[in-house]
């Protein structure tokens, strides 16, 4: 019995650090990535592997974000701005979570996180912002100010990059990040794809000004969303506390790599983690809803597949990955 406890308390943790890690340097706060992995391998409910995932998502953001902000690469401007669509947008999707789970259905909401995150990875790959070293010289005095402009070291590239943010497609992805928010509160994932979409595809930020960026609106999103899934009794304190500690060594380690990573490296990792996500999500969906009948070997092995061609495929493409 002590052993078995024991080993699960491994797995939590090398969960945790996995997540941390990979949210901390994709700027998705690590709940996106750690709700499938303790529903997948320790089998707990989705609800309460949200509400573990949230209360560690904040773990994560507040150890990045401070590394982040003393190297001055995430916008806070456009941080602030984005902050309260997410803030709203949880409290909304929290609330919706706990009406849905007195219903039989609640194997939808397996499907709908797969569905979001196709979405994501779609617009993610297909996205290629050109702005992001181009300079500002060629805009007028009058124009400037329908833009929000920033600049951030890059160790990776050896130079300072300008970029610029068009105020119109601020407040266009504010909807998209209000909708982050709800799927924040709903699933437990933080937000984090949505906002890496509004952040990089909408708003064309540099991927690493995006991923920094991302990783404070999760802190607050998460947050919140936390606490009313605390008051809805769907967050264990033991496994939290566990699952907290791996998280933050994932996310310190995460916030030494980003500044050294190239962006197009960036990519390829949130991609093929975006589409192991996906699949094994959907798969596990439809068993849940009776749709298909496969065992759980079988939905380990095709999505631990899928995680390796993308990953092939990603790589074998990365020239035309943008950075």
């Amino acid at each position: 019995m002590m052993i078995s406890i024991l080993f699960e308390i491994f797995i939590i943790m090398v969960c945790a650090y996995a997540a941390g890690l990979l949210g901390g340097l994709l700027g998705l706060g690590g709940a996106v990535i750690l709700t499938p992995l303790l529903t997948i391998f320790i089998g707990l409910p989705i609800q309460y592997a949200a509400g573990i995932s949230l209360s560690s998502a904040v773990g994560t953001s507040i150890t990045s974000g401070y590394r982040y902000l003393k190297l001055k690469i995430p916008d806070l401007r456009v941080f602030l701005f984005m902050a309260s669509a997410g803030t709203t947008g949880a409290i909304m999707g929290s609330l919706l979570l706990y009406e849905l789970m007195k219903t039989k259905y609640n194997w939808i909401l397996y499907i709908f996180f797969s569905i979001i995150m196709y979405i994501a990875a779609f617009f993610t790959a297909k996205q290629a912002p050109k702005r992001e070293m181009e300079p500002l010289s060629g805009i007028s005095n009058k124009s400037k100010g329908l833009f929000i402009r920033g600049k951030y070291f890059d160790p990776s590239l050896h130079l300072y990059v300008d970029y610029f943010v068009d105020k119109k497609r601020l407040f266009e992805s504010w909807g998209v990040m209000l909708f982050g928010g709800l799927m924040s509160g709903l699933l437990g994932i933080g937000g984090g794809p949505i906002n890496m979409f509004a952040l990089y595809g909408i708003q064309s930020l540099p991927i690493k000004v995006a991923s920094a960026t991302s990783n404070l609106i999760v802190g607050v999103t998460a947050s919140t969303s936390g606490s009313i899934y605390w008051q809805f009794g769907y967050i264990h304190p033991f496994l939290s506390a566990v699952s907290i500690i791996g998280i933050i060594v994932g996310a310190l380690h995460a916030s030494s790599l980003l500044p050294k990573t190239r962006g197009s490296t960036i990519k390829i990792v949130l991609l093929s983690v975006f589409s192991y996500l996906a699949f094994r999500m959907l798969l596990s969906g439809l068993r849940r809803g009776n749709i298909i009948i496969i065992s759980q070997d079988i939905e380990y092995m095709l999505s631990f597949i899928v995680l390796i061609l993308t990953t092939i495929i990603m790589f074998l493409l990365r020239d035309r990955v943008s950075e």
